[in-house]
């Protein structure tokens, strides 16, 4: 019982572990390219990847296919 505990706990903790590098990457990511203008799907992912990044505020880019 003490040992299934420790499992879920030692899981939780791995998991908690990657939330940091997502959002470092996707910071990367945001930060290395340009605004999509042009193609629909990549301005959704962008939009994904803006959130991810924690890109709020001042710090987030205008997509102009997204704000119409």
């Amino acid at each position: 019982m003490f040992s299934a505990i420790i499992d879920f706990i030692m899981g939780i903790w791995n998991l908690l572990m990657v939330i940091p590098v997502v959002i470092s990457i996707c910071s990367v990511i945001v930060a290395l390219t340009p605004t999509p203008a042009d193609d629909k799907l990549w301005a959704k992912v962008y939009k994904w990847l803006e959130v991810l990044a924690l890109a709020i505020g001042k710090a987030k880019d205008k997509n102009p296919l997204l704000d119409k």
